[in-house]
């Protein structure tokens, strides 16, 4: 009986499997006309002669699957929003798998004038996938809807998940400038809706991406390569915000949320009162006559108070649809994020050993930064069909990014009064600084069929992009720690620096761009090939307007040895010079003409597509400056023109698979504030700037192999290799000036920039993997002073060529997200991991000492779930590793019996670290 009963268990079993005989469904649901999956679509499965359903949602590949259904038959429906319901016959048979295909209709409506029927969503993943197949140069392109699943709130964090671009950080360790290809943002423009716009950078042409919210964008694009009708100077690439359109159907979509960064866990965020703060200066607002006194600059930037638990705001709203006819559109957008970040840094400033080349180390700076920044985007869209051959479209956008920024530094001598850790020379430096940049844009496009061969399109753009620095306050204090003979240290009361106890600081600069550009487009079929012949122009007037003056202001004479005791309102001061700098250089007017025009072919011949075409650019630039004429360069003038060819070939190796193969020649115009001839500081900069009337524009020759293959639904494999040539780089130097160094543009001779991007999407059903991986290795000798002692013991110095990399190029980036989302239980999560290796970030005169910004890794979180109808439920952590950015030369720290902090005998000469903690996001997100 014990050996039969066994028997009789497998037995029964073996009968209950029989009677409940199951089997498996599987299939995929797209768009019809796109092919893309519809993630998200629900599928329900039910039968009618069994009491049977079940449902589930479209995974992440557009699959579903149905498990453990019992054998029979069913029928399948799928849904999915704006799509037209569709149904399906099964049949299930024990232990077999049955295949469904399911491909949805968008809905359509008849007019009497037109017929329009739905567009395929511009804010999906598939229609990123397909502009990056589409376009005509390598690109690559982030969905709306990427992004809003990713940890991300502002475009340029978005661009570092993006194949072979890293960034630049700004104070608070957020993204704020691409560089793509190693090639830094000098090389690379940002177009709006396609069209170049100014940058309210006083600094820079190039626009500070962290000034846009990120979800303001249907869809973020980086070119890779150029074509004739693209303005040419962009070495690097370019990156298009491809703002929100109208949709469809009538939608609104909101999210609110609240964050904390770690730092303010248990700590505040020290603010100062800016609310009677100037708006300009005594000499701006009452002209260069008038004489300034004390009471013209209040106290209130050194009043400080404390923000204990400082909470983000982050809201967005966007409101859009057409008209019942569908010939009108209107969308409009609004973003708003003040968010509160610290961070905590050490610095040491460095020099030369005459006489062995070797750094040393001459004091150490301990600096704590509090930033606030609030951050607004408006942007609107219209558009009105006429009929079928004619459409104009108007945008109205507005961007505005204020910050805040208090920041504490503690320098301390290394050389002078110093008796090991914690004594010698101090000085104490207060820092209160708020800073205005806007963007105004207002774009008028049309677009017209005169023919069934021949169109024309044209854009007229008015633009505005400004920056207001208006009272950049600094106190400055000195002090010592010193060891008494009992072995005590006693530090000294704190008094004001002699010559700048308080420098205040007011720039202001506006840069105004009216643009227009005509295209014409003649399509004939030539020898049996669609042939596409495209001409146009371009002209743009630039203008820059810059106001600098600084004041400073010293102990008054009545006490000049008087002391701070924490409350400035206690201190008297007299103020050196009541004019202001009417004569700094930074005082100046620039303009900027530039006109273009293109022609440019199109044509396919069997599975080859070819684009071609001549750029011609004519560049004529002028400035005034406030400086005197006996410094040279205060006035000056360039003109000069370009002649940019462009190719790009496109071969469809199949339905799934192409490889391009393209060329272009371009330009990068030097910066307004390099050409200008001005020696100035910077709020943030280690050593102080000078400007070089004399650089060149940079030129270089590009070329470029991409294969691609488009397996299934989302997934892909993108290969290429790339190539760059470049006459003239810009790279920025320490140069000795006078009995200092500064930091100036040169042109370096030529360079070589080479590299391979692999950029692989896979999704299996509910999970995804993103990953790419570019390799860069660019070349570029200048020369080197290096100092020693010679045979007779004579400090002397010798030129020495030496070959580096480009200044902000890693060798190696990579990016690994992990994604997970379950449509069903409308759960999403994210998991993000960025590498950028090690890059030069600052260039030295002297051999061997450029300093190294150290390769890292920082891991992002984000994750959403639907609680009840179209309200969901966000998070969002980013910098979970607390990733540091630290600077070194790579040279030896020289063992010279004095301990200092963060150095160590024998390992790099350490020179700066900053520390920003983690960041936490949480909110609620509406859809309609």
């Amino acid at each position: 009986m014990k050996k039969l009963l066994p028997l009789l268990i497998l037995f029964q079993l073996a009968i209950c499997s029989f009677a409940f005989a199951t089997g498996t469904i599987k299939g995929n649901i797209t768009d019809n006309k796109t092919g893309e999956p519809l993630v998200g679509a629900t599928v329900k499965l039910k039968s009618k002669d069994k009491d049977f359903k079940m449902s589930t949602g479209v995974g992440l590949d557009g699959s579903f699957i149905f498990k453990n259904v019992p054998a029979g038959k069913y029928e399948i429906e799928a849904k999915y929003i704006s799509f037209e319901d569709q149904e399906a016959n099964v049949e299930v048979q024990d232990g077999a798998i049955a295949s469904v295909k399911l491909s949805l209709s968008t809905k359509e409506r008849t007019l009497t004038e037109v017929n329009i029927s739905g567009h395929a969503d511009k804010t999906s993943d598939k229609a990123a996938q397909t502009a990056e197949r589409n376009s005509p140069q390598i690109l690559n392109a982030v969905s709306a809807r990427t992004i809003e699943a990713s940890p991300d709130i502002t475009i340029a964090n978005v661009t570092q998940r993006i194949s072979g671009v890293s960034v630049e950080r700004s104070t608070n360790g957020e993204a704020q400038y691409p560089i793509i290809r190693g090639m830094d943002s000098r090389y690379i423009y940002t177009l709006v809706n396609g069209v170049k716009i100014p940058s309210p950078d006083n600094k820079n042409r190039y626009i500070p991406l962290d000034i846009f919210p990120a979800d303001i964008v249907d869809r973020l694009e980086v070119s890779k390569s150029l074509t004739a009708n693209m303005e040419g100077d962009a070495i690097g690439g370019a990156i298009n915000l491809v703002l929100k359109d109208a949709p469809d159907d009538f939608t609104i979509r909101a999210n609110a949320g609240t964050g904390l960064a770690a730092n303010f866990f248990g700590n505040g965020f020290t603010q100062f009162d800016h609310s009677a703060s100037l708006k300009s200066s005594p000499r701006a607002t009452n002209g260069n006559n008038y004489q300034a006194s004390v009471a013209d600059f209040p106290n209130n930037p050194f009043h400080y108070s404390q923000n204990k638990v400082p909470l983000a705001s982050i809201f967005g709203l966007s409101i859009g649809g057409r008209s019942k006819n569908k010939k009108f559109g209107a969308i409009v957008s609004g973003s708003y994020q003040n968010t509160y970040r610290q961070t905590n840094s050490t610095f040491f400033n460095t020099d030369v050993n005459l006489a062995n080349n070797e750094p040393v180390v001459t004091d150490v700076s301990n600096r704590v930064y509090n930033i606030q920044q609030q951050r607004l985007g408006l942007i609107s869209k219209f558009d009105y069909k006429f009929n079928r051959s004619n459409k104009i479209s108007f945008d109205a956008d507005y961007i505005n990014l204020t910050q805040n920024e208090y920041r504490f530094s503690s320098d301390t001598s290394l050389q002078l009064g110093r008796a090991g850790i914690g004594t010698g020379r101090v000085n104490q430096d207060y820092r209160s600084d708020r800073t205005v940049q806007k963007i105004y844009n207002f774009n008028l496009h049309g677009d017209h069929r005169l023919n069934d061969k021949l169109s024309i399109n044209w854009t007229a753009l008015y633009s505005k992009a400004t920056a207001n620095e208006p009272d950049r306050a600094d106190l400055s204090l000195n002090t010592g720690r010193n060891v008494q003979s009992d072995g005590t240290i006693v530090q000294a009361p704190f008094t004001f620096d002699a010559l700048k106890a308080q420098t205040r600081i007011f720039s202001n600069n506006a840069d105004r761009d009216k643009t227009g550009f005509l295209n014409l487009i003649y399509s004939p079929i030539i020898f049996g090939a669609d042939v596409e012949l495209s001409a146009g122009g371009m002209y743009r007037d630039k203008t820059r307007h810059s106001i600098y003056d600084e004041y400073d202001l010293r102990p008054g004479a009545a006490n000049t040895a008087q002391t701070f005791d924490g409350n400035i309102d206690n201190n008297t001061f007299d103020l050196f010079n009541t004019q202001g700098t009417s004569s700094d250089a930074l005082n100046y007017d620039f303009t900027e003409r530039v006109g273009a025009g293109y022609g440019q072919f199109k044509f396919t011949a069997g599975k080859l597509l070819a684009i071609g075409g001549l750029r011609y650019e004519h560049t004529s630039q002028a400035w005034h400056t406030g400086a005197p004429l006996s410094v040279a360069g205060t006035d000056g003038s360039i003109k000069y023109y370009d002649l940019l060819p462009s190719v790009n070939l496109k071969y469809n190796l199949s339905d799934k698979q192409d490889i391009r193969l393209s060329y272009y020649s371009a330009v990068s115009r030097p910066n307004f504030y390099e050409l200008i001839p001005h020696t100035s500081g910077d709020p943030d900069a280690d050593y102080k700037e000078q400007g070089n009337p004399n650089l060149k524009r940079i030129t270089a020759e590009n070329f470029d192999l991409r294969y691609e293959l488009f397996p299934k639904a989302l997934d892909q494999l993108l290969v290429g290799v790339f190539y760059k040539s470049i006459k003239n780089p810009i790279e920025y130097a320490i140069e000795p000036s006078g009995t200092d160094f500064a930091y100036k543009p040169e042109n370096f001779g030529n360079a070589h920039n080479l590299g391979f991007e692999l950029d692989i999407t896979k999704y299996f059903r509910n999970f995804g993997i993103r990953a790419n991986y570019t390799y860069t290795d660019s070349k570029i000798t200048t020369d080197k002073q290096q100092d020693y002692r010679d045979d007779n013991g004579f400090l002397t110095h010798r030129t020495v060529s030496q070959t580096r990399s480009l200044q902000g190029q890693s060798k190696n980036i990579a990016n690994l997200s992990f994604l997970y989302r379950d449509s069903k239980n409308g759960f999403n999560a994210q998991i993000s991991a960025v590498y950028t290796g090690a890059r030069i970030n600052t260039v030295s005169p002297f051999l061997d000492n450029d300093i190294w910004q150290k390769g890292y890794t920082s891991l992002d979180f984000s994750a959403d779930k639907r609680l009840f109808g179209n309200l969901s439920v966000y998070v969002k952590a980013t910098n979970l590793l607390n990733t540091a950015y630290q600077l070194e030369i790579r040279r030896p720290y020289p063992a010279d019996g004095q301990v200092v902090e963060h150095q160590e005998a024998g390992k790099n000469t350490f020179v700066r670290q900053d520390l920003y903690r983690q960041y936490y996001i949480v909110g609620l997100r509406y859809k309609l």
